[in-house]
């Protein structure tokens, strides 16, 4: 065989070769773009499975692993607002295993793991978001909302103080931050945070709510009336408030004002602890007996059913350790 024939052979080899990686690669481009469209087109089971086809071989590719968030995301998001979290959950915890180290994966996790009280792990995957550099405000406020739920008040004060100087006219994080001087008893910042709040977003209805809690704490009735009055104008059966105005109104003694408060309270929000304990009060006080003894039975037994509720939460399920 001449060598000129030879040379001849190997070109040919490897226009072939260049021809097949070319072809393979238009092929993976394609596939992508089918299981995009699948994604626009709402079918974000199938295009999930497609994307994962592709990372099974191409476990780099970008787009395929954006693709896989964004499917993902999507049916997490479909299920949790069906009320099926566990699903949810396990769909995030799904594409983290084919998309690892991917920051908005981490911190679409851990707002989940909030929502359903696994404060450890939700903590853990917004920490590992913040380690891959997700850079956007929101990832405090997250933070500050995980440890607000704990009840670690310092730390939540901290991110949500750091969320804010990045995002001041946030009318939302004001009342977080305003919740969380609340809890820690530091009334005079807290009232500062809801004003702050209410200046922002003067349509809002809980801040004025949680002021009158502040002034009903402190014993200052009148005050705490007409904060409720301004949430009650705004959303008449807001059972807080109704209850509140009615706690307000037993304190001064006012029983006729407060039964007729607590009456709507409890219509209002039957599960509501406080309207039942009130009433029960104020029964009392008007000489009604059996009616007084009937609310309170129902408040303690809504007590111990919160109670019960407070000490349950999720369980991440944990395979069996092998032989």
């Amino acid at each position: 065989m001449s060598i000129r024939f030879q040379r001849a052979k190997v070109t040919v080899q490897c226009l072939f070769t260049l021809v097949l990686i070319l072809a393979t690669g238009f092929v993976r481009a394609q596939t992508v773009a089918d299981a995009s469209a699948l994604l626009q087109s709402g079918k974000a089971a199938e295009a999930r499975d497609a994307f994962e086809s592709i990372l099974t071989s191409d476990p780099a590719n970008p787009q395929a692993q954006g693709g896989e968030v964004a499917a993902s995301e999507r049916l997490a998001l479909d299920q949790a607002s069906a009320g099926n979290m566990v699903e949810a959950l396990q769909a995030l915890l799904r594409a983290e295993k084919h998309v690892p180290q991917n920051a908005r994966l981490e911190y679409d996790l851990g707002i989940l793991e909030d929502q359903m009280h696994l404060y450890p792990e939700a903590q853990k995957a917004l920490a590992s978001a913040q380690q891959l550099h997700f850079d956007d405000p929101k990832l405090l406020y997250a933070q500050a909302r995980v440890y607000f739920d704990q009840d670690q008040l310092a730390p939540a004060e901290e991110k949500m103080s750091a969320y804010l100087k990045l995002r001041p006219e946030d009318a939302t994080a004001h009342y977080g931050l305003g919740r969380v001087y609340q809890l820690g008893v530091q009334f005079d910042k807290a009232r500062a945070e809801f004003q702050e709040s209410i200046r922002l977003h003067p349509e809002q209805t809980e801040a004025w709510y949680q002021l009158g809690d502040i002034a009903l704490k402190q014993s200052q009735y009148d005050e705490a009336l007409a904060d409720f009055s301004k949430t009650l104008a705004r959303d008449p059966k807001h059972g807080g408030a109704l209850a509140g105005s009615g706690e307000a109104c037993f304190r001064q003694k006012h029983y006729d004002q407060a039964f007729d408060f607590l009456n709507r309270a409890i219509a209002a929000a039957p599960d509501y602890q406080p309207g039942h304990y009130y009433l029960g009060l104020t029964l009392a006080r008007l000489g009604r007996k059996e009616d007084s003894e009937r609310e309170l039975t129902t408040a303690a037994k809504l007590a111990d059913e919160d109670n019960k509720k407070a000490s349950t939460r999720y369980q991440l399920s944990v395979p069996p350790s092998g032989p």
